[in-house]
């Protein structure tokens, strides 16, 4: 008979038990995992020591924060005490305790599927190691180092297009980052997206430069080849991001969002459930229509948390804990935006709306059932670090970062073209006020962009009203159409003095081009279709109806 297992971890380590878990189930041993086992409205501690005393050995995953955390102290010392079996799971090598260091081990560090089936064998027949249990050095399967070490050619890749800054600032630490296990997966999928956007700036650039003859096969076998490298090296990493092995590796910022498991409702008349939802003000709109989809389900509305049988937590950077009890009731957490949830949020599963609201018809007809609600639609724990935006919203921070690669690529690159071709009189002498106020225009243009940017991702700031937020993309179109206008005047001024014989640059040229259709035609219209979705994540006004009460009798008077 297969043992029951207690897993002992820290959630630094989460992506990699949750795939133990995964494994281990799969295998046929029954686990109990805290944010996969824990029930809402029934105190937490007695159910972990359930779960510790019907256990028949403790998974305990060795890491230093797991050596760090009291809490995971607590779990292994009381199945030591109470004379249960301890398997120790290497996942990093530390200093242990006296009482840890003479148990069994696997190590972890190398060949995970190796490991893993000396794991399954330990469990199934307990045998002593031959060695004691390594508490220092560094090892890690191999696919972390050649993550590494495409990471570092990527960096060096990125030094070519240093006139983004975004690039080499996200790609030239990615490396050292891999091997810390700390790098933000979001920031660096839409980086490796944007790099080859970035060297195709730069070929454009030298493309346009009249190089001397002499030079141009070399430089045009370099640029392709520079071009080959970005492609394949962001490709390869893409990939790598997504394996089993580095969501293993990474720290919750480093993994790919896990979603809820695909759940087909087959309950349409569900027992009705009294409900309340506690949001921040500036959430309202996201708990108006949550709400519209339970009560579709004849669920009720309750006046507050108190007289409610299960309350739903919106957790945002607005509101990230409740007066409710977990413990006492049934509290479910619904992350609608990426924040850290209090302490007694972060207990059990999440359901996760930071993609938009949905799956709220399984919702509704699973509401009855706290337990089923959460293993069929919750979600592994993350930290307050991985970003997780609705797919509009993201789609709009990539398009606002290449604009502004190419605005700030646009006028330095511009300014070396005109000292290789005329040289440094004719730069400051003719062509500096014009290039001044084109440069006037993008440092407007960038700020702008940084702003919407920040909004779109934190939700907060003076550009997080979603009108505010449209009318300056439209100052931004403006912007840009101000941008093209002075260029033209500088190329007619070139052409007038007799100097230019070839007008447009064609970096700026293509500024206006992707504004209209990338911007106004594509995103414009995917927009539309997800008006809803974007109009919600836009935090709701919050009107003070108190000033608004004293200040209309003090205007009647």
């Amino acid at each position: 008979m297969k043992p029951n297992i207690f897993m002992s971890y820290s959630r630094r380590e989460v992506g990699f038990v949750d795939d133990l878990t995964h494994r281990l189930e799969k295998a046929g041993f029954n686990i109990w995992l805290d944010y996969r086992s824990l029930i809402p409205g029934t105190p937490w501690a007695e159910q972990i020591n359930k779960g510790l005393n019907e256990a028949d050995l403790t998974l305990f995953v060795v890491s230093k924060e797991s050596i760090a955390s009291p809490y995971v102290e607590l779990e292994w010392r009381h199945a030591l005490e109470h004379n249960k079996r301890v398997l120790l799971v290497l996942f990093e090598a530390v200093s242990l305790p006296p009482e840890l260091q003479n148990l069994e081990w696997v190590d972890f560090r190398g060949g995970y599927e190796s490991a893993l089936k000396d794991l399954i064998s330990r469990l199934n027949s307990p045998r002593p190691n031959e060695q004691p249990i390594p508490q220092s050095g560094f090892r890690a399967p191999f696919v972390i180092f050649l993550t590494t070490a495409l990471a570092l050619l990527s960096g060096v890749v990125s030094l070519f297009s240093f006139y983004t800054i975004l690039l080499p600032w996200v790609l030239v630490p990615f490396a050292g980052r891999v091997l810390k296990r700390n790098f933000d997966y979001a920031q660096v999928q839409t980086t490796l997206w944007l790099q080859p956007v970035g060297l195709i700036l730069g070929l454009v650039f030298f493309d346009s430069m009249q190089v001397i003859d002499d030079r141009i096969d070399a430089q045009v076998f370099f640029m392709d080849l520079l071009m080959i490298v970005s492609i394949v090296t962001s490709i390869a990493l893409l990939m790598l991001l997504r394996s089993a092995a580095l969501q293993r590796w990474g720290r919750p910022e480093a993994n790919a969002p896990k979603f809820a498991n695909p759940y087909k409702p087959n309950n349409p008349n569900p027992r009705p459930v009294r409900f309340y939802i506690d949001h921040a003000p500036q959430d309202r709109l996201i708990a108006r229509h949550f709400s519209r989809g339970l009560v579709r389900y004849k669920h009720v509305p309750a006046a507050d948390a108190q007289s409610a049988e299960a309350v739903f937590v919106l957790v945002s950077r607005f509101k990230t804990d409740t007066e409710a009890n977990p413990e006492t009731q049934v509290v479910f957490p619904v992350l609608v935006q990426t924040a850290q949830p209090s302490e007694k949020l972060s207990r059990v599963q999440w359901i996760d709306f930071r993609r938009g609201v949905r799956k709220l018809d399984a919702i509704a007809q699973l509401l009855p059932e706290p337990a089923k609600l959460l293993a069929a639609l919750g979600v592994r724990p993350t930290n307050g670090a991985q970003t997780v935006l609705p797919n509009i919203i993201r789609a709009t921070i990539t398009f606002l970062t290449i604009m502004i690669m190419m605005s700030v690529a646009s006028l330095p690159l511009y300014m070396v073209q005109v000292l290789y071709r005329w040289g440094r009189d004719i730069l400051m002498s003719m062509l500096f006020p014009h290039l001044l106020n084109y440069g006037i225009t993008i440092v407007m243009f960038v700020v702008l962009s940084y702003f919407s940017i920040r909004a779109l991702t934190e939700r907060r700031g003076w550009l997080s009203s979603f009108w505010v937020f449209l009318f300056v993309q439209m100052a931004l179109l403006a912007l840009t159409i101000v941008q093209v206008l002075l260029f033209n005047g500088i190329e007619e001024l070139l052409l007038l003095k007799q100097i230019d014989d070839e007008v447009g640059h064609p970096v700026t040229l293509m500024q206006p081009f992707l504004l209209m259709v990338g911007g106004v035609l594509l995103l414009g219209t995917y927009g539309l279709f997800q008006i809803n979705t974007v109009r919600r994540w836009f935090p709701a006004a919050i009107v003070n109806l108190d000033i608004i009460r004293r200040w209309l009798p003090a205007r009647v008077k």
